[in-house]
């Protein structure tokens, strides 16, 4: 999003779970209990029982942001260390590692550690990752541009409308959420009023991030469901929503590439070409099924799945701003001709690679890397 947009629409109000800061609620001692994915597809295929999870508790945290995700059993980020009570993992398939039924008090030991913000956890304020030589990552989630309110207008984990400066903006500058972890899982819920402009209504927006170990220790799956509703009209000008915008800097993410519709190769573009949206239509050129920001130099990749059995129409948009100094490239959702009539689940992996875990060869031919996707 550009410093010279906006946030300029009144969106639908949502279900109130406190105007920002952390819940602090204990986990259950039930740890049995999950949530299952909110769905408006039906759920996507291959989720197996590896559901986001629990949303009964929080844990307290040191430092001024509040959930950190440890990477690789190493001590999490200058956020402070997420500490909590009881016991409600989610219940994980075989061979993730021990996630399966871990107690709300267990590190997350894969290899990404991450960070969101107080007041609007959906900003991701930091996003590293320990590759194959166990070595931390520099922090990969940008942002920038003027403040609003606690937000800047750019930043990781943000979703709004496409071409940039149309509607729908459900996770914009001035968004406030409250955030319960759990384990290997967070769940963020919209406030009812947002922060800017001063009063406006949020439309309901629950994010769902769920963290893995064993093999697919170098990936997140994030889950997110809009409350589009029957009353929602058409929204003008608009090819889509950006659902979720993995937000990098241009320097350490230059490029793009992503699958012909065969998946027997790779287009690659830099994203530097795309002042303003690129967007590519699934079809001849791009099969709809994953997209990679990667650094042709060092081989770091951050690849993002979108999920098999989801069938509805996006486009990929290639996209640089110059406020972060960032790579946005994103999906988008193509709006149907009458607009969204009830809410929308999108399911995205998001998944770190190196020339050891991804070689160029595989890259090459479209073929991703071994514990990367459902």
């Amino acid at each position: 999003m550009r410093a010279s947009d906006k946030r300029n629409g009144v969106l639908l109000v949502g279900l109130v779970l406190g105007l920002g800061g952390v819940a602090s609620v204990s986990c259950s001692s039930d740890n049995t209990k999950k949530t299952p994915p909110p769905s408006a597809e039906a759920g996507a295929a291959g989720e197996g029982g590896d559901g986001p999870g629990s949303a009964a508790g929080a844990g307290a945290v040191g430092g001024s942001e509040p959930t950190v995700a440890g990477a690789g059993g190493a001590t999490p980020s200058s956020a402070g260390a997420a500490g909590a009570a009881g016991a409600a993992g989610a219940a994980g398939p075989s061979g993730e590692g021990g996630a399966s039924g871990a107690p709300c008090d267990a590190p997350v030991t894969g290899r990404i550690t991450i960070a969101f913000d107080a007041a609007d956890p959906e900003r991701v304020t930091t996003l590293k990752w320990t590759n194959s030589a166990a070595t931390l990552s520099a922090n990969l989630a940008a942002s920038g541009g003027p403040a609003h309110c606690t937000d800047p207008q750019e930043f990781f984990g943000q979703s709004y409308g496409a071409p940039e400066g149309t509607l729908p903006d459900p996770v914009v500058g001035g968004h406030l959420a409250s955030l319960v972890q759990c384990g290997a899982d967070a769940t963020i819920t919209s406030a009812e009023i947002g922060c800017e402009p001063a009063g406006a209504a949020q439309m309901p927006v629950t994010t769902q991030y769920h963290f893995y170990t064993g093999a697919r220790a170098s990936q997140m799956r994030v889950t997110r469901t809009f409350g589009f509703s029957a009353t929602t009209q058409p929204y003008v000008g608009t090819t889509g929503l950006r659902p979720y915008v993995a937000r990098v800097p241009v320097s350490a993410l230059p490029n793009v590439i992503y699958p012909t519709q065969a998946g027997t190769a790779v287009t690659s573009v830099a994203a530097s070409n795309c002042g303003g949206d690129c967007i590519i239509p699934t079809g001849a050129s791009w099969n709809g099924k994953w997209f990679a920001d990667v650094d042709p130099t060092s081989g770091l990749a951050l690849i993002v799945v979108r999920d098999p059995a989801l069938t509805s129409a996006v486009d990929l948009t290639v996209n640089m701003d110059g406020s972060s100094s960032s790579n946005l490239t994103s999906f988008v959702l193509v709006q149907p001709a009458a607009g969204w009539k009830a809410p929308v689940t999108e399911i995205e992996y998001l998944c770190f690679a190196d020339l050891t875990s991804w070689a160029q060869t595989a890259r090459d031919s479209a073929q991703l890397p071994a514990g990367c996707g459902p």
